[in-house]
């Protein structure tokens, strides 16, 4: 696991991909239930969730979201403080990195209630953060923004960088709904000089993807450094093997040459990162990308 994960923070997703296949078909649920009351967390568990976070963004998206089932189907029979934290917090990291609040909001507040009841700082720091981006989207006090904002300073005073990519994504997002579209960028910004400094390149397609919507927002009439950076996006989600990053990338990038007149430029930066892919309800972005492509067209 220690491998799969380390090629995951890297980006190295079919790298990461071929080692967690392995740990997984060496998991014996039989042998591992007493391993995980004595050693940690539940091998299996931890297995089925960064495989599921490294198949997503791979396209494999039934695959992936078949094996968060799997792991909470497990968890559901465990008691072990050391798998269930751990489990609930993966899970709403899948559910943050594919947008949906419904899904992450059940494990956000068991992740909370198990963080004060066994005084778990680094898992009460990533329930305040998700309880905040929860209510953040609804809250007309602000009060979800301030909770995300302090989740992140909790996980940075215990110096966690593990899923800062995305939670500096959804920070971004969240600013710039509140209207300070530079504090977004800034956001951002910091993340990925953090990602070129240490090598964390899990979220790197989706930072830029961010960072190219928000510039965009803050000035419309200046496309062109939301355009170069939704270009890296594409590149960088290209390189590492994520189609679904790569298609979000792109459809931001068709809607922004759709917007300033360029329907070919549009129709061709989508079409080849939509193929293949069939419409779901687990990644709404298909539909839209081939309704665009077929107006587009």
């Amino acid at each position: 696991m220690r491998a799969a994960r380390r090629c995951w923070f890297a980006g190295e997703y079919p790298e990461a991909r071929e080692h967690l296949e392995q740990a997984l078909a060496l998991f014996h649920p039989e042998r591992a239930d007493d391993l995980a009351f004595r050693f940690g967390p539940d091998p299996g568990v931890l297995a089925m969730h960064y495989l599921a976070l490294t198949l997503w963004p791979m396209g494999d998206i039934g695959r992936a979201v078949s094996l968060v089932g799997r792991a909470e189907a497990r968890i559901a029979n465990l008691t072990h403080v050391g798998t269930l934290a751990p489990g609930r917090m993966h899970a709403a990291m899948f559910d943050l990195m594919r947008g949906d609040r419904a899904r992450v909001a059940p494990n956000a507040f068991e992740l909370s209630r198990l963080a004060r009841e066994f005084d778990l700082n680094l898992f009460r720091a990533f329930g305040v953060f998700l309880e905040g981006w929860v209510s953040a989207a609804s809250s007309a006090s602000g009060s979800g923004l301030e909770d995300m904002r302090r989740g992140v300073e909790l996980l940075r005073e215990q110096n966690v960088l593990w899923f800062d990519g995305l939670l500096k994504i959804a920070l971004a997002e969240a600013e710039d709904r509140a209207g300070d579209p530079g504090c977004a960028l800034a956001v951002l910004d910091e993340a990925l000089a953090k990602a070129e400094l240490v090598g964390y390149r899990a979220f790197e397609a989706e930072q830029q993807r961010a960072r190219g919507e928000i510039l965009l927002k803050q000035d419309p009439a200046n496309s062109a450094p939301a355009e170069e950076a939704l270009l890296t996006a594409v590149a960088v989600a290209r390189g590492q093997g994520t189609r679904n990053f790569e298609l979000r990338a792109a459809l931001s990038l068709a809607k922004l040459y759709q917007s300033t007149g360029r329907p070919v430029e549009a129709h061709d930066a989508l079409a080849p990162a939509l193929e293949g892919f069939a419409p779901t309800p687990e990644m709404p972005e298909i539909a839209e990308a081939r309704a665009l492509l077929s107006r587009l067209a």
